[in-house]
């Protein structure tokens, strides 16, 4: 998939930045002053932790795109039309912008309902360059197509979002996005073979960024796993460059921190997961987010696999998330990662 040495990079820069402990006085006082309940706000870690939803976020502030600022986006054009013997439909979903492609692995209208999986892929641009093996299997040291969830046990859905793919509107690095991306949720839930009540979203890298902002936004998922996410943006204000340039007003921390999952940990409803592998160390933000977590009673958990990287991981993960989501067949969701769990993950990484 393109754009791999550009999310190296960016992964590098935030290890980097993570040494400032995330703490800027100036941007976290004009955050305070532009929150309408500043007493909700708890200022007892490194970080703002909101009381304040992410949907409220979104309701209350309108981002600003400044035109010509440098980016590397690139979008990736119209997708490819799977091939006849795929599996895969390409489809389209209704947003407010308009309508946005999606790939999905149909099933007939007999009556059977089935739980589905809306997997965001990592890079940006959209999914329009990947083809996602279709109906084959990606290399198991970096098992970026989805592969696991290409069963006929599941519905898989891979959406794309504005500004990607030719679609209307502009990219907005994960903000504008996640509304997109809600609405290719509900279309999913919408559809007569899908079981409403088990849609679960999947996310690798940048996608596992949207992942978590999603899963603050929307009440509609079952269980979200992010595999490799970022969770705060304090550090964009300082080294842009170094992650593609950012397409927003830098001049405003507001729009940093309704970018930053960390800072509205509260709004998670689900079980949410999220995993990296030990030899990186760019999960260090995770820690105070998984402590506000804990104080507030979140499910939210954070685990790191013994062995594994941000891209050998997939594989073995993907792999026990679809049994999981296999044997979740009751009227709430039973999925936990056990330490035996993340063991049989580990032994699974293989590697080049």
């Amino acid at each position: 998939m393109k754009k791999i040495l550009l999310l190296l990079l960016i992964l590098t820069t935030f290890v980097v930045s993570c040494g400032n402990g995330g703490k800027n006085s100036n941007a976290n006082t004009e955050v305070q002053k532009s929150e309408k309940n500043s007493k909700q706000i708890d200022n007892s870690f490194d970080f703002e932790i909101y009381g304040e939803t992410l949907e409220e976020a979104h309701k209350n502030f309108k981002t600003k795109i400044v035109d010509g600022q440098k980016t590397e986006f690139v979008p990736d054009g119209k997708p490819d039309i799977p091939p006849k013997n795929s599996k895969f439909s390409l489809v389209n979903y209704p947003s407010k912008l308009g309508e946005m492609p999606m790939y999905i692995t149909a099933k007939e209208n007999n009556g059977k309902k089935y739980p589905a999986i809306i997997y965001l892929n990592g890079g940006f641009g959209g999914i329009g360059d990947s083809e996602f093996g279709w109906d084959e299997e990606s290399p198991k040291n970096n098992y970026q197509g989805a592969g696991a969830f290409k069963r006929d046990d599941f519905v898989l859905a891979i959406p794309s979002a504005r500004g990607e793919n030719e679609n209307p509107g502009k990219y907005e690095m994960f903000y504008g996005e996640i509304e997109d991306l809600e609405e290719a949720r509900k279309y999913v839930a919408s559809l007569p073979y899908v079981d409403s009540n088990r849609i679960y979203l999947v996310g690798h890298s940048t996608g596992g960024t949207k992942a978590l902002l999603l899963s603050e936004y929307s009440k509609g998922f079952r269980a979200v796993f992010a595999i490799g996410a970022l969770p705060d943006f304090f550090w964009a204000t300082e080294k842009p460059d170094e992650y593609g340039g950012v397409p927003f007003d830098l001049t405003n921390p507001r729009e940093i921190a309704v970018r930053s999952s960390l800072r509205y940990v509260r709004s998670i409803t689900a079980p949410t997961f999220h995993f990296e592998g030990q030899e990186e160390r760019r999960d260090i933000l995770f820690e105070p987010m998984q402590k506000a977590a804990d104080k507030y009673k979140i499910p939210f958990k954070k685990y790191r696999i013994a062995g594994g990287d941000h891209f050998n991981i997939i594989y073995p993960l993907t792999t026990m998330i679809a049994q999981k989501i296999l044997a979740d067949t009751g009227t709430k969701t039973n999925i936990q990662f056990s330490d035996g769990d993340l063991d049989v993950i580990s032994k699974g990484i293989v590697r080049e």
